[in-house]
């Protein structure tokens, strides 16, 4: 290999400062395509979500909205237990925080609150007959914990109605739909 062949390779290849700006730049131009793409999909996804939410909510019945409050109703009642609930533990870390103890709230204290002098308190504290049903009873009321009680069963309620609204809704689209179809 001569010299003039040698210079003329080493000025074909690029110096790693070179190649580093040109990758910066290329980097530039995609992330600029992409972000132009982007926000035209999401620009037509936007427009057509739109144009089929209202073609949605303009055929629902007197029914349908009466069934949607139904929903929405026990859905924020679950969700009310649940931030009670939630809202009952960070009470509890405030004063394991402040006494350094836990402070335990059972079942038990809210049954005794609510049943006060009631058949079923009567029954509870002096059965006359259903004395293993009594003992089991008496022994959830005081080991449940009251925000277990609280958050385990609000959330099962909230992911079955939130369930259940999904598939309805989306049942009810094809069917409106199908209905424009014919």
């Amino acid at each position: 290999m001569t010299q003039t062949d040698y210079e003329q390779k080493k000025s074909d290849h690029l110096s790693w400062m070179q190649w580093i700006n040109i990758s910066i730049n290329n980097a530039k131009e995609f992330y600029e395509d992409v972000k132009t793409n982007l926000r035209e999909i999401t620009k037509q996804l936007l427009s057509k979500a739109s144009k089929e939410l209202f073609f949605f909510i303009s055929k629902l019945t007197s029914i349908d909205i009466f069934f949607g409050s139904i929903t929405f109703c026990i859905i924020s009642i679950a969700s009310l237990f649940l931030f009670s609930g939630l809202g009952l533990i960070g009470y509890q870390l405030f004063l394991w925080i402040k006494n350094g103890a836990w402070s335990e709230f059972a079942i038990i204290e809210v049954f005794n609150f609510l049943f006060d002098n009631t058949l079923a308190a009567q029954w509870l504290s002096k059965p006359e007959s259903w004395f293993g049903l009594q003992k089991i009873i008496e022994w959830l009321l005081k080991n449940i914990p009251l925000s277990i009680a609280l958050i385990v069963p609000s959330i099962i309620i909230l992911v079955g109605m939130i369930c259940l609204t999904f598939a309805a809704l989306t049942f009810r689209y094809y069917q409106f739909k199908n209905q424009e179809n014919i």
